[in-house]
């Protein structure tokens, strides 16, 4: 018997029940998944989206970035980037951790405009973001974000690095590159902007190829000790 629209809830639910109770299994499945699928479906979305987002914050959260560095210039391989990532990290982050060291690439394509021109947006939105802590640039490109103020001066991490390690001081020293730099009050001066790494002990040792490569830090990068600590390991 079909209860009226305006039926109390309690007999509504009673009615359900007296209803399943004359069906067989299968004709109870059937009647349920006819009328109710919809909750059901969503209930289950709604499980795996908690599930999901539990597993990514406290089971097994991503690794967070202990250093990002952003490869613009020369020519690498897969592998001599892997071995490089792999080098770092282990000299730079704790291994209580969950962290690591990416290395991602922002070359320009000169038969691919588009592609240059994503690769530039989203390069200065990742500085913009503070996501970026170093830079491996040619002379060009130095010289570029150096005068735009994307670069960080290193003269107060040179001299924290001759306080610390006084020979890898020396190594760098030798390879120190000044460009012009804009400072926030729109005054350019010329500062120390990048460190020529191209035959630095640890890209020899890597076999990377002997080419012009220059390691600058972000503006915006707040990982100083760990941009430190990937410089004095590119020259030990």
């Amino acid at each position: 018997m079909e209860l009226p629209a305006g039926a109390p809830l309690k007999d509504k639910i009673q009615a359900e029940r007296n209803k399943l109770r004359e069906m067989t299994f299968k004709k109870k499945l059937e009647y349920i998944w006819d009328y109710y699928k919809f909750p059901i479906i969503g209930f289950f979305v709604v499980l795996i989206f908690i599930g999901s987002l539990l597993n990514i914050r406290y089971f097994n959260p991503p690794p967070g970035t202990a250093l990002f560095v952003a490869w613009s210039a020369g020519f690498a391989t897969e592998e001599q980037l892997d071995d490089l990532k792999n080098i770092l990290g282990e000299r730079i982050i704790d291994e209580a951790e969950n962290e690591e060291v990416s290395i991602s690439l922002f070359l320009e394509s000169e038969v691919n405009p588009a592609f240059s021109s994503a690769n530039a947006q989203r390069l200065v939105a990742m500085v913009a973001a503070g996501e970026i802590d170093v830079f491996i640039t040619d002379k060009q490109l130095l010289e570029e974000f150096s005068e735009n103020g994307i670069l960080m001066p290193l003269d107060h991490m040179l001299a924290e690095i001759k306080e610390r390690n006084p020979t890898v001081h020396s190594r760098i020293e030798e390879n120190i590159t000044y460009a012009l730099y804009r400072a926030e009050n729109g005054s350019t001066t010329e500062r120390i902007t990048g460190i020529q790494i191209g035959s630095s002990p640890l890209l020899t040792e890597l076999d990377f190829f002997e080419q012009e490569l220059f390691f600058c830090i972000s503006v915006t990068s707040g990982k100083h000790e760990n941009n430190i600590l990937a410089l004095i390991t590119l020259f030990e």
